[in-house]
């Protein structure tokens, strides 16, 4: 049986990527570091705190590509970064930023500080959920549940709507009504299944 509880999203899940392209790995490198320097820049400039950033670390590959029998090879750098707010004025912001500053691979998606809540509550509605059916399924067989044998509940489902990525700089320059200015909910799904013994 499951349930599902709707919670409020008031925060934005934002993930960026940093990458970088050379022919050697010493470039690579170097043109990384200045690219992750520029978002470190921009998270403080706008006050991200320290305890809302997740980071990988860098991973770095060389690639061989055959062009007219030429080998050619570059060095790609890949590192991803996640960063959570509450304040959604920002978020449109941000992006316009990223765009500025050459960074062309990110994505959103709302979350909520009332997770753990939502979790609790989804858990409890499929409990009373399974008791009910089962219950039921019983009255009408014509049998009497007795103890219950075993419980088996799986992990919380939690679903984080996507939030599209804007790539037109002058959009948000607008005072304009935004899909921003309507509220969203984070879905918690909880599954759990209940064994009665059946009394004779």
């Amino acid at each position: 049986m499951s349930a599902t509880e709707l919670i409020p999203a008031d925060l934005i899940i934002f993930s960026i990527n940093i990458n970088a392209e050379e022919k050697t790995p010493e470039a690579a490198f170097d043109t990384h570091k200045k690219r992750e320097a520029v978002l470190a820049s921009l998270l403080k400039e706008f006050d991200i705190k320290e305890e809302s950033i997740n980071f990988e670390p860098i991973r770095i590959n060389k690639r061989t590509n055959y062009n007219n029998r030429q080998e050619e090879v570059t060095v790609n750098t890949n590192q991803q970064v996640s960063v959570s707010f509450s304040d959604f004025e920002i978020y449109e912001k941000i992006q316009v930023s990223l765009i500025e500053n050459g960074f062309d691979s990110f994505n959103g998606s709302f979350s909520s500080s009332e997770l753990e809540e939502g979790k609790d509550k989804a858990l409890v509605s499929a409990i009373q959920q399974a008791k009910e059916k089962a219950t039921f399924i019983a009255q009408q067989s014509g049998v009497t549940l007795g103890n219950i044998q075993t419980i088996n509940y799986s992990e919380h489902q939690v679903n984080y709507p996507p939030m599209a990525m804007e790539a037109d700089v002058g959009r948000f320059k607008s005072e304009s009504a935004s899909m921003m200015d309507f509220a969203q909910t984070v879905s918690v799904t909880s599954t759990i299944s209940i064994n009665f013994e059946i009394v004779e």
